[in-house]
């Protein structure tokens, strides 16, 4: 398969799995098409990962005032890495007097030093850090337990993580709170933190519309290449027939395609 056509597939399956509830991420949008009264949730949510850039969404929601709280969550996980060759080439280039512990990639959590970056870029801060979680799974219940620390059960949360995992987090948080009745009426509004598109001219790979230190694109295509088998309700996957980390989830036929087609040419090593 061409380039092209190969970036086509990466893109459908990007976009299914880029869940956006709201056509922008301001108090209209969230009064009119999501009923939020006065179009601001009770809390935003930024969900750690590998992509520094993610942190210009939550910038733009505390500009925009579309939340009354706002927490990031994250510990060390598979994608820390990543965020922690961004983080070292950013301090890098902080004065060495910075009004604020510097963090420490390597040993802080993605919380940590997503909220960091958070202070140094835009001189703002998150109400709430989770530190401990590892995964999509403990992403939403130590998030939960945090919030219920603090007695205030939210009527309304928007949710943002990395684009590729969007929809795995909203199937994620409705599974969990199933088992958590205090949680089971409050509004979920999904804004993916970022839509990058993928391009191909020239016999290379380029990005549009991409965040801060976005994926490279051979680890960008093998992570969408296997979260549509994630997301597929069977033995291997993480629905209810399989390990039952989130709710049922009906892929369209094109993105199951799409997703077929970086499968196949992520096991002949075609993707680079």
């Amino acid at each position: 398969m061409s380039q092209p056509s190969l970036a086509a597939a990466a893109n459908t399956v990007a976009g299914w799995c880029g869940l956006r509830d709201v056509s922008s991420l301001d108090r209209q949008a969230l009064s009119m098409e999501a009923g939020i009264p006065g179009g601001v949730a009770d809390l935003f949510v930024l969900f750690g990962g590998g992509v520094i850039g993610t942190v210009e969404t939550l910038a733009l929601a505390m500009a925009q005032g579309v939340a009354r709280t706002y927490a990031i969550v994250g510990g060390r996980g598979r994608a820390t890495y990543w965020l922690d060759q961004a983080m070292e080439q950013e301090v890098a280039t902080w004065a060495t007097d910075e009004a604020t512990p510097m963090p420490r990639p390597g040993i802080d959590s993605e919380a940590n030093m997503l909220d960091a970056f958070l202070r140094h870029r835009h001189a703002r801060s998150a109400d709430l850090l989770e530190r401990r979680s590892t995964n999509c799974g403990n992403n939403i219940t130590y998030l939960l337990d945090l919030i219920e620390e603090s007695n205030e059960i939210p009527t309304s949360v928007i949710i943002s993580q990395d684009a590729i995992m969007q929809r795995r987090m909203d199937a994620t948080w409705r599974r969990q709170v199933a088992d958590r009745p205090p949680f089971q009426d409050t509004k979920v509004v999904n804004w993916a933190a970022y839509q990058a598109a993928l391009t191909a001219h020239n016999g290379r790979f380029a990005w549009e519309h991409a965040p801060e230190g976005i994926w490279p694109i051979d680890t960008y295509l093998g992570m969408l290449s296997g979260e549509v088998t994630r997301l597929t309700d069977n033995e291997q996957g993480y629905g209810p027939r399989g390990q039952d980390f989130l709710v049922h989830v009906d892929a369209p036929q094109e993105v199951s395609h799409a997703a077929a087609t970086l499968i196949g040419h992520s096991a002949h090593g075609h993707i680079s």
